[in-house]
């Protein structure tokens, strides 16, 4: 997604695998999701119900959420957003597993966006975002519904961003907008060319903390290296992970690279630890 090289990635297009449509998660509709009951009156009731759930979303298509099963505490928000002819339900399920394989617990908002009228058939429908500022009232709107619907599990705390393609370059300024709420970034195959010195500065100066830059391709190594040292140089940790073999993608070898370095993007916040 930037300049020529750009040019590869702007269409933001997650390569498909023939696994997809086989490895595409069960989704539990969100009345299937409850509050056990507490086994005593000094025990804090804990979160149950299926891994991955639709979330109505006023004004929007529902959202995936990943849960985190039999918490009994606040837990911290992954909002993780999908590329173009993309699935939020792919995109979370991938993170749930990064999540799970690094020993962290989180609740992972996905939004949907809207259908792409090329999508392969109806029952495989791929979805992309209007425009940036369309992705960012999706998010803002699925916070407030994902903080209506599971309020005494979530933490209210700085969250973190990731994105995939065209979900990390619109993630972009919407993470500048206020970047003490979102300070560890992951954007991966994305976002290169929006992060100019005034936006690193800014992030910086705001509150940002870390941020992490995994490539599926060569280009985007290229291109995200000089952007992880305008980070160092601004007083931000950064880093560039690269994922051989993937190409356009966030999953597979894309995805193992970040599981190695996710103890060290959340800069040992306790919040994301297992039970």
């Amino acid at each position: 997604m930037r300049w020529l090289a750009l040019v590869v990635i702007v269409g933001c297009e997650r390569q498909p695998r023939a696994a997809d449509a086989a490895a595409t998660p069960t989704i539990a509709p969100s009345s299937s999701i409850a509050i056990s009951a507490a086994p005593s009156a000094n025990a804090p009731p804990a979160l149950t119900g299926e891994p991955l759930a639709a979330l109505p979303v006023a004004g929007f298509a529902e959202a995936i959420v990943s849960l985190p099963l039999g918490t009994k505490r606040k837990r911290p928000i992954v909002l993780a957003c999908h590329g173009n002819y993309d699935r939020p339900e792919w995109q979370c399920a991938t993170w749930r597993d990064i999540l799970a394989r690094a020993g962290k617990s989180a609740f992972v908002l996905c939004p949907r966006g809207v259908a792409r009228s090329d999508s392969p058939s109806k029952d495989d429908v791929r979805f992309t975002y209007a425009s940036a500022e369309a992705m960012h009232r999706e998010l803002d709107a699925g916070l407030a519904a994902l903080r209506e619907k599971y309020g005494p599990f979530v933490d209210e705390g700085p969250m973190v961003f990731t994105g995939f393609s065209l979900g990390s370059i619109y993630g972009a300024p919407y993470v500048l907008r206020d970047p003490a709420k979102l300070p560890r970034v992951v954007l991966t195959e994305g976002s290169h060319d929006k992060w100019t010195p005034a936006a690193v500065h800014a992030f910086a100066k705001k509150g940002g903390v870390r941020a992490l830059f995994p490539c599926g391709q060569p280009g985007c190594v290229t291109m995200a290296t000089p952007v992880t040292k305008a980070f160092v140089a601004n007083g931000v940790p950064a880093r560039v992970v690269h994922g051989k073999g993937v190409g356009h993608g966030y999953d597979g070898a894309v995805a193992d690279e970040i599981v190695k370095v996710l103890d060290w993007v959340l800069d040992g916040d306790p919040r994301f630890a297992g039970e």
